[in-house]
């Protein structure tokens, strides 16, 4: 596995005319490797990988002489106080004249760049524009399979949860609820849940942690999250109504509930991924909804967030293994919001299989 994608990247390189990549990307030094550090916004680990060998840079709380990585023909190099990051490439380069060196245009640092320039001045720095990312796009059975696995935790975590909303339980108490569930069973949060209550529902992307809202009578609650199950990630949102909703909110959910689910059929029969975006805001305006203030889709694998894009701006043709989600809204400022989100797969017919399964149909407590 790891070594099929070391390899794909070499021939990238060689395509290219670069000599060595430099990885910064926490997210796919992982891809790459298997090898993580505790956090994901520190540069506590890099990659180097050269026509002849894979070089992992990270210090001494994460690497030891006995560390093994599942890959083939690789160095373990020790990042110290006197012998940092560039003190290794410099060396490297040398060793292997290395005359083009890439880097990850969207995440090395100005100050990053600088620095390494400064070192390598007789190597010409090349940025490289989302490689990885649109690598790790394409996802392979095994990572399809641990996002189905996160999708079933999921569907059961929201079962179980949505049985202590009552009048008087707050946002917080059941984003922490959520969280509590998934870490007793050993599991993780993908991010931040969002629950927001009646008119915090219709701010798309409310943050709970600042919020105040609480349960009422006839209350409209969205619940939005996600599991993390060995690094690869679910997303779900869902709907409940405390209390019978009035007609006006019944017939917008059934609109958007029909609207959701037309669109991922319409997945399966697109080329493109703007045109399931197209044709599910083309869907709601034509029933008078406002249009949504985000896309209507995203990637999802390591991160909760990655390519390929489901939105009217998207070039991102569909493909076989990608993994995105389907998540229309209706919002109506200051009164309430609504949206409903699936994580889907294209699977090897290019036909878009569901993968969070818990029931869609209106759910009145």
């Amino acid at each position: 596995m790891y070594v099929e994608r070391i390899e794909r990247v070499k021939t990238y390189l060689l395509g290219k005319k670069i000599d060595a990549l430099l990885v910064s990307n926490f997210y796919n030094i992982l891809y790459l490797t298997g090898f993580k550090t505790l956090t994901t916004d520190e540069r506590e680990a890099f990659v180097l990988i050269t026509q002849n060998k894979l070089y992992l840079f990270s210090d001494e709380r994460y690497l030891s002489k006995n560390y093994k990585l599942p890959t083939t023909n690789y160095e373990l190099r020790l990042i110290e106080p006197k012998r940092g990051l560039l003190v290794h490439l410099k060396e490297i380069v040398g060793k292997e004249k290395i005359k083009t060196l890439g880097f990850e245009a969207e995440d090395l640092k100005y100050y990053e760049h600088f620095h390494i320039s400064q070192q390598l001045a007789e190597t010409k720095l090349m940025p490289t524009d989302r490689t990885l990312v649109k690598l790790r796009e394409i996802k392979d059975e095994r990572e399809i399979a641990l996002i189905e696995k996160a999708c079933k935790i999921t569907d059961k975590c929201l079962e179980d949860t949505s049985k202590i909303v009552k009048v008087g339980v707050s946002e917080k108490e059941l984003a922490f609820k959520l969280e509590v569930w998934l870490r007793e069973k050993g599991y993780d949060l993908a991010f931040d849940p969002i629950v927001a209550v009646d008119e915090n529902s219709a701010i798309a992307h409310y943050n709970t942690k600042t919020g105040e809202g609480i349960v009422k009578k006839n209350s409209v609650i969205l619940v939005d999250f996600g599991v993390k199950y060995k690094d690869y990630l679910s997303d779900i949102t869902r709907m409940i109504f405390f209390g019978k909703p009035t007609d006006g909110i019944t017939v917008a959910y059934e609109n958007l509930l029909t609207a959701q689910k037309k669109t991922i059929e319409k997945v399966t029969v697109s080329r493109k991924l703007r045109e399931p975006d197209l044709f599910c805001r083309e869907t709601l305006t034509a029933r008078g909804y406002p249009n949504y203030p985000h896309s209507t889709g995203h990637g999802v694998g390591l991160e909760i967030h990655e390519y390929p894009k489901v939105s009217f701006t998207s070039e991102d043709d569909k493909k076989i293994g990608q993994v995105i989600t389907i998540e229309p809204g209706v919002y109506f400022s200051g009164k309430w919001g609504m949206r409903i989100e699936d994580t889907v797969v294209i699977d090897d017919d290019l036909t878009a299989r569901t993968l969070t399964k818990y029931p869609k149909e209106i759910q009145i407590i």
